[in-house]
């Protein structure tokens, strides 16, 4: 047998209790294809061959059961680690970007830092935009232009804006979120070389379209979609999938027929929130799903902060000094703030605790990060160009005196997951089984 840890005893263990058979019953079933006996401990030391048959057997596929290389606590790389990931792109027959990338656990999207090349006298070309939400942080040490459409206005065409006051320029410059498949492009504002963070992250709904949809359900959707409102569109379907139809469900809130049937079909009629409210809680659904929601964003749906709109939300924050980047409800994973270190006298902190994983890109000066896992900290020295990765719900804390660039995204864990926690019941016996557990659904052994 090839060496190596290829079946989680969990896991298979997960799907003996989905699938509703026993390890006794594959035995049985594999006897001609294996010839000896797989237990729940000798099964992470399974060659290859093994895994792929057991997994056939349980109609998935093998990455299903095999055992995964859990997330770090922390990453850390320096400025130099970071130069050495340097790759220069070419666009529109000139030296547009230098692309860096930022320390990342395996499998994640990572954020990347890049130099605009692009010079000012030149109208950038623009990209064809990426399924992956964005937030970007103009980093200076000049300002540049960000570009948004062929059309140029005060939306599509802006000069991305640095701030050059000593005394705030830990907040370092202007900020936007980008939607998914937003077109943007950057060229230098002035005689000097212009950078970036672009903290691009993992859409939510990526495996849904590339993975869950087969074609005909993937082209259904888009169809019955057209001209409509995704979350009326989807609350009609929820409706229809409680065995409803729009006429009993327009006597039962007690609202006409007509005025129901013509929300769901227009995009401009409206019904008001408490009919739908009453409408959910008629069905046993959740209304914050489906109410209409209004953003705040311009016509190529991006948000905008000018850096001097975050140096107005400056604010205390536990052992620091924070001030708001820009983010947007469309997708709340993503979100930070410039933050501010002094905190000389202290030998150690560790005041942050977060609910999601995050990155902190320092911006000046000399700190320290304090990491406790379980009972051992850790203390590593972080200067100016150096990037960290955090994972969630990790004590830490930073001392010395410095500034950085702290964002979040929901790779570690996302909102919807947050959902489901809020709607587990017994949320604390889930969690102590949920991990760990190898109990079996409940037959004799």
């Amino acid at each position: 047998m090839d060496s190596g840890q290829h079946i989680d005893k969990i896991k298979l263990n997960r799907w003996l209790n989905i699938r509703k058979t026993t390890l006794k019953e594959i035995n049985k079933r594999l006897k001609n294809k294996i010839n000896f006996e797989i237990t729940l401990d000798n099964c992470e030391s399974l060659d290859s061959y093994t895994a792929s048959v057991v997994a056939n057997y349980l109609e998935i596929e093998p990455i299903k059961i095999k055992k995964n290389t859990f997330n770090p606590i922390f990453l850390y790389s320096s400025k130099s680690d970071i130069e050495r990931t340097r790759r220069p792109i070419k666009k529109d027959g000139i030296h547009f970007y230098n692309y860096y990338t930022l320390p990342t656990p395996k499998g994640y999207v990572s954020p990347v830092l890049l130099d605009i090349m692009c010079p000012k006298n030149k109208l950038p070309k623009l990209n064809n935009g990426h399924l992956e939400p964005a937030i970007t942080i103009s980093m200076g040490p000049s300002d540049i232009h960000a570009r948004f459409s062929k059309k140029l206005n005060k939306d599509t065409w802006i000069k991305f804006k640095i701030n050059k006051d000593p005394k705030t320029k830990w907040v370092v410059g202007s900020s936007y979120f980008e939607p998914s498949f937003c077109k943007h492009t950057y060229s230098q504002a002035e005689n000097g070389l212009g950078r970036i963070i672009s903290y691009t992250t993992r859409s939510n709904i990526e495996t849904l379209c590339m993975e869950k949809l087969n074609n005909n359900s993937y082209n259904n959707l888009i169809n019955i979609n057209k001209n409509k409102k995704i979350n009326r569109t989807l609350l009609k379907l929820e409706i229809e999938s409680k065995g409803y139809s729009i006429e009993e469900i327009s006597k039962k809130i007690n609202v006409p027929y007509e005025k129901v049937k013509n929300f769901f079909k227009n995009r401009t009629s409206t019904l008001e929130k408490k009919y739908i409210i009453k409408l959910c809680k008629f069905i046993n659904s959740d209304p914050t799903l489906f109410l209409d929601r209004n953003f705040k964003e311009d016509t190529v749906g991006k948000s905008y902060l000018d850096y001097k709109d975050s140096l107005k939300t400056i604010r205390k924050y536990k052992s620091y000094k924070v001030a708001s980047i820009a983010n947007s409800i469309r997708f709340p994973d993503l979100s930070g703030f410039f933050m501010k270190v002094s905190n000389l006298k202290k030998p150690y902190i560790n005041d942050l605790f977060d609910s999601k994983c995050s990155h902190y890109f320092v911006t000046g000066g000399d700190i320290k990060i304090h990491i406790r896992e379980n009972d051992k900290n850790t203390s590593k020295k972080i200067r100016e160009g150096d990037c960290l990765w955090v994972s969630a719900f990790t004590h830490h804390g930073f001392t010395g005196s410095g500034s950085m660039l702290k964002i979040s995204d929901g790779q570690n864990i996302n909102y919807l997951e947050k959902e489901d926690l809020i709607n587990t019941y017994n949320v604390n016996n889930f969690l102590k089984r949920a991990k760990n557990d190898i109990k079996n659904w409940g037959y004799d052994e």
